[in-house]
C-alpha cells in the first residue's frame, strides 16, 4: 500500500509567490508612514488600479471611480499609478527567488511560479523552510507583504497562496489535497473560467 504524499517526500514541489495589494504594497515599502493607511493608486486615470488591505476593508474595489471612493473612504491615500518603480520591485523580488531556484516562471508582474523540487539537500533545509525563508527574505529586503502557496503542481500552489492572504504561508500536502479541492468552489480552481464553470455545474 502507497503511503500517503506529504511535504517530506513530494514527487515535485512547486511555489507559488503572490504579491499582496502590489502597487500599493510598492507605495508602503517607499512611504513607510504610509503603512496601515488606505492606499489608492490610479489617481491619474480616475479609478482605482490598486487598493491596499485596509482601503480593500473599507468597501474599495479595483477599477472603482475615485469620487465613490472619497464617499466610503475620506481619509484614503490616492496616489498616481508609479509603473516603472513598480516594475523595478517585481524584477527584484523574481532576483530574489532566483537566489533559491533557477526554474522560475514569471507568470505576472507581482507573481511568480518556483520549481523547488530537488533542492532541499543542496539548500539543506525542507521544502517548507525553502518556501519560509524567500517569502521572508522578500519581506525583509523589499519592504513587500507576499503570499506563498507550496504544493506539488502549480494549480494547487496557486490556490494555496490565495488562503491566508495577506502574508500567508500555505502549505499543501498530498494527503490532503482530496479534502482541499472538496471544499473549493470550481471557479475558485485557476485556469477554470465563468464558461468552463457554467458547463461543470449542469454536470
Amino acid at each position: 500500500m502507497l503511503s500517503p504524499l506529504n511535504t517530506s517526500n513530494y514527487p515535485r514541489a512547486i511555489l507559488h509567490i503572490d504579491g499582496d495589494a502590489f502597487f500599493a504594497s510598492c507605495e508602503q515599502a517607499i512611504h513607510p508612514e504610509l503603512k496601515g493607511k488606505p492606499v489608492i493608486t490610479g489617481k491619474e486615470r480616475g479609478i482605482v488600479a490598486a487598493a491596499s488591505y485596509k482601503a480593500k476593508a473599507m468597501g474599495v474595489k479595483r477599477g472603482m471611480r475615485l469620487f465613490e471612493v472619497k464617499k466610503i473612504c475620506p481619509d484614503a491615500v490616492i496616489l498616481p499609478s508609479d509603473y516603472e518603480t513598480y516594475s523595478l520591485f517585481s524584477i527584484n523580488m523574481f532576483a530574489i527567488i532566483r537566489r533559491f531556484t533557477p526554474i522560475v516562471e514569471e507568470y505576472s508582474i507581482d507573481e511568480a511560479f518556483a520549481d523547488l523540487t530537488g533542492l532541499r539537500r543542496p539548500l539543506r533545509a525542507s521544502y517548507s523552510q525553502i518556501a519560509d525563508n524567500i517569502q521572508k527574505t522578500v519581506t525583509n529586503e523589499l519592504g513587500l507583504s507576499v503570499s506563498v502557496g507550496l504544493s506539488l503542481s502549480k494549480g494547487l500552489a496557486k490556490l494555496s497562496s490565495s488562503y491566508r492572504k495577506p502574508g500567508g504561508l500555505t502549505i499543501l500536502p498530498g494527503r490532503l489535497i482530496h479534502l482541499v479541492l472538496k471544499k473549493t468552489p470550481v471557479e475558485k480552481v485557476w485556469g477554470i473560467g465563468p464558461n468552463t464553470t457554467a458547463y461543470l455545474k449542469k454536470l
